[in-house]
């Protein structure tokens, strides 16, 4: 299989636009697509970075005698973006579990609650110890679990964050929001 054969079947393979792979190695959607067509061939700078990129050799992708990629290089747990993706994945889900857990604790544990009344627009709170019920946000207050509930809260962010930073599609889309 020739360069530019590999260079269409290893873009594809990651799901990647011309232009997204144009723009993850800083050269114009024109080159690529000239490579593509083996009107032209990437400069060394170039080809060092298809093969960062697509976890092959160099030598892989400049001899035509080789169809396939070593198994080693086309494992896909090698993909830097892929672990960064399991990453977000175990966050966002730690995060969501520890929040569960603390709305099933709420809900398994009674605490005290106000009762609420409203006398000319205004809400009073009246707090009896004789009073009380299931309230997630009580049951935070009471056991002084706001610093925890909000690092939960910031786990599941970040892991959706980083889960959607490190898909190509969306990389693409980020690499041109803020490049121009």
């Amino acid at each position: 299989m020739k360069l530019p054969e590999k260079i269409v079947t290893l873009r594809k393979g990651r799901g990647l636009s011309q232009e997204a792979l144009a723009e993850q190695l800083g050269v114009s959607r024109q080159a690529v697509s000239r490579w593509e067509q083996g009107s032209a061939q990437p400069d060394a700078g170039n080809l060092f970075q298809l093969s960062r990129l697509f976890q092959v050799s160099a030598d892989y992708l400049l001899d035509d005698a080789l169809d396939q990629p070593p198994q080693s290089a086309a494992s896909p747990v090698a993909d830097p973006l892929r672990k960064r993706r399991l990453a977000g994945i175990l966050l966002a889900a730690a995060g969501l579990l520890g929040n569960l857990v603390i709305y099933i604790l709420s809900r398994a544990v009674a605490v005290m609650v106000p009762v609420i009344t409203y006398e000319q627009g205004v809400t009073w709170y009246n707090w009896s110890s004789d009073h009380t019920g299931h309230s997630w946000k009580f049951f935070i207050q009471t056991y002084d679990l706001e610093l925890l509930t909000a690092l939960f809260c910031l786990l599941l962010a970040g892991g959706v964050i980083l889960f959607l930073a490190s898909w190509p599609p969306i990389r693409a889309q980020m690499s041109r929001f803020f490049h121009h």
